[in-house]
Order: C-alpha cells, then structure tokens, then sequence
C-alpha cells in the first residue's frame, strides 16, 4: 500500500464506508492527478479484491472548469495588448521594455484578483505614498475592475463562488497546499452549508521531516546547537544512504552524474522516477545522454515554444521580412524541412546554389538582390523558390495592424510557403500553429493597430511563456518542477541544478519589483521562498532516494551551494561528524558511464590513416597542406572535409588582394610594355581600371570604396617599380596564367601539380615568376626562410623552370621584389625530388599523422578531428 495515502484512504472509508461500493458521489479535491491516482490505488488496497466505483477526483481548475461561468473571461492575450497600450500612454516606461513591463503587469493584476472580488485594504483608497509602479496597478487595476472585462482569474473565482454557495455534499480535501484567497474562500464557504474534511496525508519518512523542520525553522546562530540536539535524540542520521548530495566540476560532470544515478535507480527496479530540472540547460543535457541509450523521458513541464525547431521556422522567417532576407536567415530558412514541402527538390537545389553563388560573388543587399543574384547567375530553382518568398513577404507591408491580423497573415504566409502541412504533422508544430490560431481569435476584437516590430515582441512573449509537451512518451522517468513533486511517493528523485543560482533562484528583475508586491499587499520573495522550501521538505520526506546534484564551478569560479542545503550540511556536520557532500569528477565515472567507449578509445590508439591512391590532381596548396601536416592533407582534400569558404558580407584583405591581382592582371595584359608612356597617362590608366575592377564589389558594400583608396594610394609607388624593373631588362609576358607538371612518381602513373602564376616576366636569364603580396614585408621574408616550409615559389620554379622567383610587396610606400635567396633552380630540383618520393610512399601506403607545427595547428579546421590536442592533455 501506498504509505502516505494509506492513511487518506482508511479516514475516507471511516466517513463514506457506507456507500461502498458506489463512491461516485463523493468529491475529493486533490493538487495534481498523480495524488488522485495514488489515492485511488490506496483506496482498492484498502478493499482487496472488491470491485468499486472510485469518488471524482479533481483539481481545482479542473472543478471549477465545470461550473457554470457568467459570460466569458477576457484573454490574457488581449489584457496583455490593452496593458501596453496603457503603459505607452503613461511616458513612463521605455519604448523597448513596454511588452515585458505589461507582461508583469499582467502577472501582477492576475495575483490582485486570487487576493478576492474587492480592492484589498491596503489599496482600497487612495494612497500617495505608494510608489510609481505600485500606483500604476493601482490605477489599471481599478479601471479593470469598473470596466466590466473580467479576468481568466476573476472568472475562475465566480465559479468557485457558484460551487459554493450551491453545494449539496460534503467536500474532501487532500494535501491542498498553497491555496489563493480565492480558493481559501471557497473552501469556507463551502464548509459553512456542508462538511469539508482535509484527509490525512503523512510523509513515508516522518523523521526526515522533522530533521528539515528542525533545520530550516531555526535561526543561523543556533543551528549547530540545534544539529547536536537533534542527533542526541536521532543516532542515525535520515538522511544517510537515502539522500545525497553529489558535486560535479562542470556542466557535463554534473548532467553524467545524473546519468549514472539514474541508470543505477533503474537497474535496482525503481520505476517511478522524477526529475526537478531546477538548470534547464543540464536538464538537456541529461536528456541528450539518456536518448543516446534509447532512453526517453517524459515530460510534465513542457518546454517554451521559443525553444522548437518549428518556433525557429517562425523565427527565421520573422527575420527574413524584418532584415530584408539578410543571407544566413534566408539560407536557414529556405533550408529548413518545415517549409516548400511541395517542392522540396527545388528547394534543396536553392539552397545549395545560391550559397555557391554567396561564395563566389558575396552576399547582396535585400530579397531584390538575391533574386537579381539569382537571375544572373542563372539559377532557376533559386529563382523559383525566392519569388514564393517574395509574394509570401508582401503579406507584410510597412503599415500598423491589428494583432489579429498580422497573426492571420503569419498563418496564410505559412500556407503559401506550403509550411503549414509539416507543421501540422509535427507534434510540437501542430501546437504552434493551435496557439497562432487561438491567439487571432482571443484578439480579433482588438482595434489598437501597432508596428510589425510592435506585434513581433507581443508574439514572442507568448512564445517564451507557453509550453509544448510530447505526450506520446511514456517513461518511469519523468520530468517534473518541484511543487508538482509533493505528494508523490516516488521511487527515486533527483533535483538537477541545486546551487544558489537555481535554488531558490533569482526573481528576474523587472519594472514591478518585490517592494511594488508588498506595497500591494501581495505575498513577497519571503512567503514564495517559504512555499518552495515547504514543496522541498514534503517531497524529500517522502521520496524513498533522492540525489541532489550539483554543479560547484563554471568557467574557473566556484558556484556556492543552495543556502538551503547549505545550512542542511552545517546540520549533519554538528550532529553526526559527517560530510554530507560527495565530490564526483569526471575520472571517476567516464568508464563506469556505461556508454560504449570503445570507438572512441580505438580512435587514440589506431596508426595514423593511410590514401587509398595518391589523386590524379593535386593543387600547390594542397601540395602546401600535406607538406603542413598529412593528416591535415587527408582530411581535407582526400575525404573533402575543407571547410567552405566564408560568405563575404564586407570585403575583407584576402578580397582585397585578389582584386588587386585582378587590376593588374588586366592593366598589363592590355600594356605590356611601359615605356615611352606619360607616367600621368599610366597611372590615369591604372586609376580608372581600378575603380571599373573595384566596382561590382563597392555597389555590394561601400567598405570595399575605403579598400579601392588603400591600393590607389599605392599606384604611383607601383608605377616606379615597374617602369624600374622594364629598365633593368625585364618585359611583361604572362598574368593570371594556368600551370601545370607531372609529378612522374612510378612508370605508370603520375600525379599533375596545377597552379596559376600571378605574372611570368621574361629577363635576361630567363622566365622570371612573380606573386604578388599584400602582406607584411616581415611575413613575406619568413616565407623565403628554407626552413620556413613554404613550397610556392619552389613548386611554381619546378613546373616552370623559372630562373628567378620572387614576391612583390604591393602594401608599402615602397614596392619591393623579394627574391628567393638561394640557388633556385637546386631548390625547385628538390622540390620535385620531394614530390616524387612523397606520392610514391602515398601510392606504397604511408601513414598520415598529424604532427603539424603549433602554429599550423591554431589556424587548422580539423584540429577537432586529429584529436592531437586531446590526446596531448591525457
């Protein structure tokens, strides 16, 4: 038998017995169903074996939604649309905080009407020394309250009044704990025309209880003294073995240690577990590790809507409207499996073309311009998808609406982006799309016009506030919040997140403060931490274990425990000598986890990857890159994990360079030989080339216009430098030119180095082949140090054959060609010896490692995935 119910049970049969064994009659009003439950199987233990009709067992809402009600209550929806209104009249809340300040106006009046049906005295009259903020409830409040609208609140007290005052039997209660006004009132009315008998409910564990009573209702200074009493009276601590408090170093250490508890409940036969997520964060984490193992809890909390993926559709798709498809939003958006499910090829293929086409070009300003983008480029899906998103923008004119009607222009832009179908099919989407529909209706009545801004920020707070549950899970793990743990005899409970942070936790700070409350005569932070301290202690007193976790330290800072706890440890310490608190570290349970490691152990002790084949074609880069560091090498070019280029939105140094490269690639191509030209009419000529090459990039971006001064700044120092190196025997004979050669490493195969030389000039000793430089004369002559590692100029010589190499420092107040400073031709020999060896040991099955330079490896994408760093810390 249920042990805290049994006794419920017995003291109900003592007064209804008689009516056994029809108990339909009966009402017994319970805190939540789990206690209707319990009461009910503690009621069928009671009378083994004998079939029976159980009494109605309901909540308090859940009466009251039965009565009849007089006329409907206004929506919160609506109040809340009102209340900014009338905080925007006032002047005296900030533009950006009215739709939170209304929301916890909303909160405030909402508790107002739970104090009953009149003004409480102490805001019955006038009052001047009520603050600002206290005498704006006041005010709206009052207006509320004369105005005939009534509040969901208000409406749920002329129900409970109805129930009352027309009851006909008697009226049982079971654990009701933190009752309202209202509902007090009820309960009194009610027993003024006919019985009302608080069944009894005592804890599994009475001394517990006591032990919490003893700790938490005794001042600090007498707390040790009270710790030895206590202990003198108890020998063995109630505590031990059943409750424990585990520490954990990091968020991770913590959501494993809750892991490990939990897979321990389950193999000892609990199955009826709850989980009080007081840290969200590690609660997903938890959740993350338990599906990993096929394991799924099921939610009594639910999660705020802002947290879905079918919220974020919404979000990206708000984002798009209001940012002019800023080129992320839209690429997330377009991306995302909720919208275009009739075109869903088309819609992939967008998505990929376009983000080509950002890379290649940069990202365009506005919708206008990636459909121009697209039409150029010719990409016809593109074109296809982003005009849908075109017509579905138009639903959003720069105008003021009312709510409803940007709400319902939300829903119909969902139907022309064919979204609406796999939201509906979505457990979570289905209920978004309920809320959408709910709060158009709740608002259709509302004339106010506001701002697409405006309505934004509105739908957002209900999108934080409601909650989403998948309700097809079934699980003995369950997550629940702490006043639903009371009275549930559970097996196990585990409280994840017990520091000072999360218990009690923080009031979030706000215009209505905790001073504003007491001014109103509403209960303050003492009397809501007192309830949460009292759900604490009934569900520690009967819960059969319990795990407090804790995570003790974040970024190098220590997170101080619960005071409440806290003082519990000061308790046990001065009764019984022990050190309640157990520190758990990652060591001590990441091979007792239970989570298959041997994949991963695999990983730190295999040889370094092998190429199947060395590639038909490799580029001086990659050439670079293997030279770098092979693992490197394999990864990116062999598996083709090379992280994408970035799409431009600003021209950057790397942009700049290249179109540099671009300016004179055409200036000399069209004049390859300077001299007997006006230096005027050359450096005119070069002027106006550079701003036809910059163009395209400054209509995209005005930062590109400040990058075109920079290099202009810089012509006339080139000019000398060319006129210069014509006059020492050099002539122009090649720009932006294609380079290839075989690097013959066995008789029958080969593989081509490929690269483009930026200038190949003819001088007196033959080719001579240049790179031009926008970096650092500094970084430059690292880069010609042999033992540097940089194979450009090298390679370049030992497919051209070049006699001279060098870079050309274009960044400078002075343009400078800095030479390779050793033998030339015997570098590039050894270059082509090195690549013919080193594809030859690829092809016979040489081993990859990952042995680059640190400073390689601070710049390198796979650092992640060589796992070198991780390995080097074990």
């Amino acid at each position: 038998m249920d042990t805290s119910f049994a006794a419920a049970a017995r003291v109900f049969l003592e007064h209804e017995g008689g009516r056994f064994p029809d108990f339909s009659a009966c009402l017994i009003l319970t805190p939540h169903h789990h206690a209707g439950l319990a009461f009910r199987r503690a009621l069928h233990e009671a009378l083994p074996g004998k079939a029976l009709l159980p009494p109605r067992l309901l909540t308090l809402p859940e009466l009251a939604a039965g009565a009849p009600g007089n006329g409907s209550p206004e929506p919160d929806s609506l109040r809340l649309a009102e209340l900014q209104h009338f905080l925007a009249r006032t002047d005296q809340v900030p533009r950006a905080a009215l739709w939170p300040a209304a929301r916890e106006l909303l909160s405030l009046l909402n508790e107002l009407d739970e104090q009953g049906l009149d003004l409480p005295e102490a805001a019955a009259s006038e009052n001047r020394h009520l603050g600002v903020e206290a005498g704006i409830t006041q005010a709206v409040w009052r207006a509320l309250c004369g105005s005939g609208a009534k509040s969901r609140t208000r409406d749920y007290g002329e129900r409970l009044a109805y129930l009352a005052a027309n009851c006909e039997t008697p009226l049982y209660t079971l654990g009701l704990a933190g009752l309202s006004c209202l509902e007090r009132a009820f309960l009194e009315t009610w027993a003024g025309r006919q019985p009302v008998l608080d069944l009894p409910v005592p804890p599994r564990f009475p001394e517990r209880q006591a032990l919490l009573a003893a700790v938490w209702d005794v001042e600090t200074p007498e707390l040790a003294r009270r710790g030895a009493d206590f202990a003198a009276l108890h020998p063995d601590n109630p505590l031990r073995d059943a409750v424990e408090l585990l520490a954990a170093p990091s968020l991770e250490a913590a959501a494993r240690v809750a892991e490990n508890t939990l897979l321990d409940w389950l193999r000892e036969g609990r199955r009826d577990i709850a989980i009080v997520a007081l840290d969200r964060l590690a609660a997903r984490r938890l959740r993350a590790l338990l599906e990993r193992r096929r394991i799924l809890i099921q939610d009594e909390t639910g999660w705020a809507f802002s947290t879905a993926s079918a919220s974020h559709v919404l979000d990206r798709w708000l984002n798009v409207v209001m940012d002019d498809a800023w080129f992320r939003d839209l690429l997330d958006f377009i991306k995302s499996p909720f919208v275009l499910t009739d075109a869903q090829g088309a819609r992939l293929a967008a998505a990929n073309s376009l983000e080509q086409a950002w890379r290649r070009h940069g990202a365009p300003q506005g919708l206008a311009g990636h459909l121009a983008l697209a039409r150029q480029e010719g990409l016809g899906a593109a074109v296809r998808i982003l005009t849908r998103i075109e017509h579905a923008r138009g639903l959003f004119p720069d105008v003021r609406l009312p709510l409803s009607d940007w709400t319902r222009r939300l829903l119909e832009a969902f139907d022309r982006l064919a979204a609406t179908p796999a939201l509906r099919a979505d457990p979570v989407g289905n209920q978004l799309l309920a809320m959408l529909a709910g709060l158009a209706q709740d608002t259709a009545h509302h004339e106010q016009r506001f701002a697409l801004a405006e309505w934004r920020r509105w739908l957002y707070l209900h999108l934080e506030q409601a909650t989403f549950a998948d309700t097809r899970v079934q699980s003995p793990i369950r997550l629940t919040h702490p006043n639903a743990a009371r009275l549930r005899d559970l097996d196990g409970l585990l409280l994840l997140g017990v520091d000072a942070g999360h218990l009690p936790g923080k009031s979030p700070a706000g215009l209505f403060n905790d001073a504003t409350r007491v001014q109103l005569g509403l209960p303050g932070a003492a009397e809501r931490e007192a309830d949460s301290r009292a759900a604490l202690a009934d569900a520690l007193a009967r819960c059969e274990r319990v795990a407090l976790i804790w995570q003790n330290a974040e970024a190098g800072e220590e997170k101080p425990l619960s005071p409440w706890l806290l003082r519990l440890e000061v308790f046990q310490r001065a009764g019984w000598g022990t050190d309640w608190s157990k520190q758990r570290n990652p060591g001590e349970f990441a091979q007792d986890a239970r989570i298959p490691l041997p994949s991963i152990q695999a990983t730190r002790e295999a040889s370094a990857p092998t190429a199947d084949a060395p590639p038909e074609r490799i580029s001086v880069s990659a050439w670079q890159s293997l030279v770098s560091c092979p693992y490197q090498f394999f990864a990116r070019h062999l598996l083709g994990l090379g992280e994408l280029d970035e799409v431009p939105e600003e021209m950057d140094k790397a942009d700049y360079g290249s179109l540099v490269h671009k300016v004179l690639a055409d200036f000399h191509s069209r004049r390859p030989l300077l001299a007997g030209n006006e230096a005027g009419e050359l450096e005119a000529d070069l002027l106006a080339t550079s701003e036809r090459i910059f163009a395209p990039s400054e209509a995209r971006g005005y930062l590109a216009g400040a990058w075109r001064l920079r290099w202009q700044r810089h012509i006339p120092a080139y000019l000398d430098w060319a006129l210069q190196r014509e006059a020492d025997g050099y002539h122009f004979a090649k720009a932006e030119e294609k380079l290839s050669r075989l690097i013959e490493w066995s008789p029958e195969q080969g593989t081509r180095l490929e690269g483009r030389a930026d200038r190949l000039d003819q001088g007196t000793d033959g080719a001579a082949l240049l790179d031009y430089k926008t970096q650092s004369k500094q970084t430059l002559r690292h880069k010609l140090d042999e033992n540097a590692e940089d194979v450009q100029l090298t390679a370049y010589a030992w497919i051209t054959g070049a006699a001279e190499a060098g870079f050309v420092t274009l960044d400078d107040d002075k343009v400078e060609t800095l030479l390779w400073k050793g033998d030339l031709a015997e570098a590039a020999a050894a270059e082509g010896e090195r690549l013919t060896h080193v594809f030859a040991a690829l092809a016979a099955g040489a081993p990859l490692p990952a042995n680059a330079a640190p400073k390689t490896c601070e710049w390198c994408e796979m650092r992640g995935l060589c796992r070198r760093e991780h390995d080097a810390k074990r």
